[in-house]
């Protein structure tokens, strides 16, 4: 299904066979959880970077490598920082701290990518988490006034 283009349904059936520990077909050397967090992660980003929606299957793909597959930690970090950097993108698509005015959505994309670089060391989220950084000191500095 997913190589149609039918998401919601490939995830209906893929969440499936991983409840029912159904095998992989055997052409394909992996299992359901990796399969599924690669796919719908390579359609996220395509999504993400035209300005198109995520959602909602990155959200529904993300809530199982954050809670219940065990994934390799440099995928359960790639999908972190792609969530936090999800939650500072434009319309357009272009990731941007300095145009989000909302607090918790900067506290959350960095919490995000916190996790990301706490599970993987080369998350390269430094620079990002600075300017998340950057736009919270500017926020509390004009609400000071």
């Amino acid at each position: 299904m997913f190589d149609v283009g039918n998401f919601a349904r490939g995830l209906e059936f893929g969440f499936r066979a991983i409840e029912f520990n159904q095998p992989m077909a055997s052409s394909i050397r992996r299992k359901w959880p990796g399969f599924i967090a690669d796919t719908v992660f390579d359609w996220a980003q395509t999504q993400a970077e035209k300005g198109h929606s995520i959602e909602p299957y990155f959200g529904q793909v993300f809530s199982n490598v954050a809670n219940h597959w065990k994934l390799p930690e440099q995928v359960t970090a790639k999908y972190y920082k792609f969530a936090g950097l999800a939650l500072l993108r434009s319309k357009n698509g272009d990731i941007s701290p300095s145009t989000v005015g909302d607090v918790q959505r900067l506290q959350q994309a960095d919490g995000y990518l916190a996790k990301a670089a706490e599970l993987h060391k080369h998350a390269q989220v430094k620079t990002v988490r600075n300017k998340i950084a950057m736009r919270l000191r500017a926020i509390a500095e004009l609400n000071a006034q």
